[in-house]
């Protein structure tokens, strides 16, 4: 191939080959970054100069409906880009797609295997190539020559596809952060989205508990979580999930801690045991990276609490008649840390009015201006004048606090706060 490409038809230059070539791989690393219309525009631009057609198109595999999609046009309807395309038993770029093989089709379509589309009578010359990332298809980029072009070559074919690689690498980057966009974001609504959880935020009444939950979630969400599995004994399961990292990874740990929890949680298994059986399975399927802290406990309509701490900020119980604050430390490692592990428990016989806090290491461990963590013990003093208050009112001055004393509008870990009360004669 010569160091610069003679375009033809309308345009009467020597466009050099490696101008070409940078500017699309520039394009191609905006695209990849920034999958909208222009940049897939900017992608196709070079390949149309270079091979002096006279229209062209990118088509890209849409993941989530399986179909193929405009993402960029030249020459062509602006109207079409976005577009997916209807399936046609005969379509050329389907065919290309399918067999990831290139074509040529000069002239009329006459070809019983393809049908040409309704505005090819214009067309001199049409060039189909498959775009393929890892052996795979992703895309299809098509291109035509208009009469009196001449028709495109085997050569032609050859060299352009030697330089398409950064094209499909680009779309696979693209289709990849639509997919992760899209599950990340449904991943994050469901942690605390209406509907999700059997413990949502606000209060909930149980039989002789109260229980309230408040969430604010850093820029990126964290994933924290709190549910319940109610059993027809009048006894509770209870968990309170703080996983690691945020984004749609934490939100996807969450997740999986939250299924698993309420497919084994039953009204004979002890806390420990349900922590030992949570812990294998996280362990065993997502990897000690995904280690989860989780408070988990099982409450009965008598006041009777037994829990387990797997790795999770100490939780407070406030005794009703105005008793120290007593940090809740039993159990074991994170869910997960370790391939099997053991856990203990505490139990705990709730006296009428008795409250436990659970707040979040996003509470807990907000930084302050001096870089000190807000803790356990500011919070002890906060909430020991405080059992009597409606607890609603109460999760959410455990909030404000912790936001005075980061001075951040918008926390950097999701902030998490649950409290329930004992109350038989409610």
């Amino acid at each position: 191939m010569s160091d610069s490409l003679e375009t033809r038809g309308s345009v009467e230059s020597v466009v050099p080959r490696d101008r070409i070539l940078a500017r699309l791989r520039a394009a191609c690393a905006a695209f990849a970054g920034e999958p909208d219309p222009g940049a897939a525009t900017e992608i196709l631009a070079p390949l149309v100069t270079w091979t002096a057609a006279g229209r062209g198109s990118i088509l890209a595999l849409r993941p989530d409906s399986g179909r193929l999609a405009i993402v960029a046009a030249v020459g062509l309807e602006s109207g079409l880009v976005g577009r997916e395309i209807a399936p046609r038993p005969r379509s050329i770029s389907e065919w290309v797609f399918r067999n990831r093989r290139g074509l040529i089709l000069n002239g009329e379509v006459r070809d019983r295997r393809f049908e040409a589309s309704p505005d090819s009578s214009a067309i001199e010359s049409a060039l189909c190539l498959p775009l393929l990332h890892d052996g795979l298809p992703v895309g299809v980029v098509n291109l035509a020559r208009v009469s009196p072009a001449p028709v495109f070559t085997e050569n032609e074919m050859a060299g352009l596809e030697s330089h398409l690689a950064p094209v499909a690498q680009a779309l696979a980057a693209s289709q990849r952060a639509r997919l992760w966009r899209g599950s990340a974001a449904a991943l994050e609504r469901r942690s605390f989205g209406a509907g999700s959880p059997l413990l949502p935020p606000g209060r909930t009444e149980l039989l002789a508990y109260e229980l309230a939950l408040t969430h604010r979630a850093a820029a990126v969400p964290a994933g924290d979580l709190c549910d319940r599995v109610p059993h027809t004994t009048g006894d509770q399961s209870l968990i309170a999930i703080d996983p690691p990292g945020s984004g749609g990874l934490a939100a996807a740990t969450a997740a999986f801690v939250q299924g698993a929890f309420v497919t084994l949680a039953a009204p004979e298994r002890s806390a420990s045991g349900l922590a030992a059986r949570l812990g294998a399975e996280l362990h065993q399927r997502l990897g000690p990276g995904r280690a989860t802290a989780a408070w988990i406990a099982q409450l009965s309509p008598r006041g009777d609490l037994s829990y387990c701490n797997a790795g999770h900020a100490w939780p407070l119980w406030l005794p009703a008649d105005g008793g120290e604050a007593v940090f809740l430390r039993c159990g074991g490692p994170p869910l997960g840390a370790l391939p099997t592990a053991r856990y203990e428990e505490e139990s705990l016989r709730l006296l009428p009015g008795d409250v436990v806090l659970v707040a979040s290491n996003g509470v807990l461990g907000a930084r302050g201006a001096a870089d000190e963590p807000f803790e356990g013990h500011r919070l002890a003093e906060l909430l020991s004048p405080l059992p009597a208050a409606p607890l609603e009112r109460l999760v959410e001055q455990v909030l404000e606090a912790a936001e005075e004393h980061s001075g951040r509008p918008v926390p950097a870990d999701d902030r998490t706060v649950l409290a329930l009360r004992f109350a038989p004669e409610r």
